[in-house]
């Protein structure tokens, strides 16, 4: 085992701020030695914060000139395909922001390559990390619904209310609340439930936004309604919206599946997180606690204490000095682009399509 992971980070916003940097920090054997951003101040103050020596504004320069191992990708989507495929060519360990390209031929050259080149590579689905969707996956492949009928999934958050401009809307850039948040759920489904055979979707764009410097919007998404069939024949629905009032809540997710054994329930805000279920011929759901093996000291009433998403960084810079596989990796950042891209052709033709 070396005794420092050397990282670089492409990317110097406020969720590298949030989450990826102060992960890197805390762990005992890793070292962000290099940053790069667009902005040139904005990198400068990530790299004073977290004393990192290395700082550029051109991801190539990191790539040649940082003496990296790993590199960690925190930009828009559609930066991710050129930045990681360069990173591949120079041999390095690779972390990419969810969704993992603009589209699914992108994301398959991604994995492809990730893979030919030996390499380790994880899709930061931080949905999977929270205590409460770890429980509630180890109850479901424990049994407690049984064969699974029926899964729903909602989540509303106001992210995208005031109609300014954000790359996240414009489609030259990013796919909308499909990707923002459908990234996360269509992963959610795929882990719980099962690979998806095909969709059926109707996606909106409700607010009127201005396009980059005040030009023309190629418009994407807000609001994201999509039916859904699973390969093992279940059957669902998603609902996703950025346009929700929703107060000190933030955000707003439901889990709902139903099977032959029993219905479990999963409701997540910013500051609170339940799960529920009623099985085997009783009457009344009951709360099902998140024991304390999972909990590791985080608040059980906080789905997204930042510690537990410090899980995923953790498993990444410990696949690597482990030489142990992981997941999520590029594969299944693949397959949650390709069932982005039928949404996408679904709204276009108005019928079912099949990843």
């Amino acid at each position: 085992m070396v005794e420092k992971l050397r990282v670089g980070v492409i990317g110097a916003s406020w969720y590298s701020d949030l989450r990826h940097l102060p992960a890197l920090k805390s762990h005992p054997h890793a070292e962000t030695v290099a940053i790069c951003d667009v902005l040139q101040d904005r990198a400068k103050e990530m790299a004073k914060k977290y004393d990192i020596p290395f700082v550029s504004t051109d991801y190539r320069e990191v790539i040649e000139k940082g003496d990296l191992d790993a590199l960690f990708v925190v930009t828009p989507d559609d930066t991710h395909h050129a930045i990681t495929m360069t990173a591949l060519d120079a041999g390095l360990h690779l972390m990419c922001e969810k969704p993992l390209a603009h589209n699914s031929g992108q994301a398959r050259e991604m994995y492809e390559k990730a893979e030919t080149m030996g390499v380790k590579h994880m899709t930061f689905f931080s949905f999977r990390w929270p205590p409460h969707y770890r429980y509630l996956k180890e109850l479901i492949d424990d049994g407690y619904i049984g064969r699974c009928f029926d899964c729903y999934i909602t989540l509303f958050t106001g992210s995208g209310l005031g109609g300014g401009y954000s790359w996240r809307y414009d489609q030259n850039h990013g796919n909308g609340m499909l990707s923002e948040y459908g990234a996360h759920m269509i992963d959610q489904a795929r882990w719980l439930i099962g690979d998806i055979a095909k969709v059926n979707a109707h996606l909106r764009m409700f607010l009127d936004r201005p396009g980059l410097d005040g030009g023309a919007l190629d418009p994407t998404n807000d609001s994201v309604l999509m039916a859904i069939e699973f390969e093992n024949g279940a059957q669902g629905s998603m609902q996703l919206s950025s346009l929700a009032y929703l107060g000190n809540r933030n955000w707003d997710q439901c889990i709902t599946i139903h099977g032959e054994s029993g219905t479990l329930e999963a409701r997540a805000t910013f500051s609170s997180a339940e799960i529920r279920g009623v099985r085997d011929g009783k009457k009344e759901f009951r709360l099902l606690s998140v024991p304390d093996r999972l909990l590791e000291g985080l608040d059980s009433k906080n789905p997204f204490d930042i510690r537990s998403q410090f899980t995923g960084v953790y498993l990444f810079i410990d696949s690597i000095l482990e030489d142990k596989p992981i997941t999520p990796s590029f594969y299944d950042g693949y397959k949650a682009q390709k069932v982005i891209d039928a949404a996408k052709e679904s709204n276009r033709l108005g019928h079912w399509v099949s990843p």
